[in-house]
């Protein structure tokens, strides 16, 4: 009884992660088909009537819903198209003993199923299956990525100092040959005094100082004339 239960334990693990596994793949065929489509989502019709972000056709549209084809620009619509158009290929390629790859799925979007299935592929679509398989792996890689640095341990910050006013946390460093700093002032010049005979006058305090002083011992005679 015991050995039953851990059988079937093991069987709803293996099919749960096979479905998990299929989901998604199918969500990332889906955006990459989106991506080779139709990158910039733009509304405008193709020259064979291809609308919206996955360019469906209105005979494509019409085999997965009763919804207006003018709602193939609206995105919830078209991806519920998109879902029912994946899960239909996917179907008729398992059915017909063909591994349902995104590769294999991307070329039957392209082409039709009918053609993979008969090997009547056209270089074009191959080119296309191409292109969608190398963003499938792209995708996976950045979903793998991600999950690993989200499960890897992360480094802990170095805690900073609490700030305290009893407990300084800012010390100051005093150098031993301290910059001085000193004032000069400008040199006034000197008053330069011209000798002769005697020596300068005293100049008083209050009075002006002048440039030069100039003394003689010569006798002024006064002189009258008629």
């Amino acid at each position: 009884m015991k050995r039953l239960f851990t059988r079937l334990l093991l069987l709803g693990f293996v099919l749960g992660f096979t479905i998990k596994a299929a989901a998604d793949d199918r969500w990332e065929t889906l955006r990459a088909i989106n991506w080779v489509e139709n990158p910039t989502n733009h509304t405008r019709t193709g020259r064979f009537g291809e609308l919206g972000p996955y360019q469906f056709r209105p005979t494509t549209w019409r085999m997965h819903t009763k919804r207006p084809f003018s709602q193939a620009v609206q995105r919830e619509a078209a991806d519920e198209v998109a879902v029912k158009h994946y899960e239909w290929i996917k179907g008729n390629l398992e059915r017909a003993g063909v591994d349902a790859s995104p590769f294999n799925i991307a070329m039957a979007w392209n082409s039709g199923v009918n053609n993979v299935l008969k090997g009547r592929v056209p270089t074009v679509s191959y080119d296309y299956a191409t292109r969608v398989t190398n963003l499938v792996q792209t995708f996976k890689h950045r979903a793998d990525t991600a999950v690993a640095s989200s499960l890897a341990p992360k480094q802990q910050q170095p805690k900073l100092a609490a700030i305290s006013l009893e407990n300084a946390t800012v010390n100051f460093a005093v150098a031993h040959n301290s910059p001085r700093f000193e004032l000069v002032l400008p040199v006034e010049p000197e008053v330069p005094v011209v000798y002769t005979e005697r020596e300068p006058a005293a100049v008083a305090v209050n009075e002006p100082v002048h440039v030069f002083s100039f003394t003689t011992a010569a006798t002024l005679t006064p002189r009258f004339s008629l």
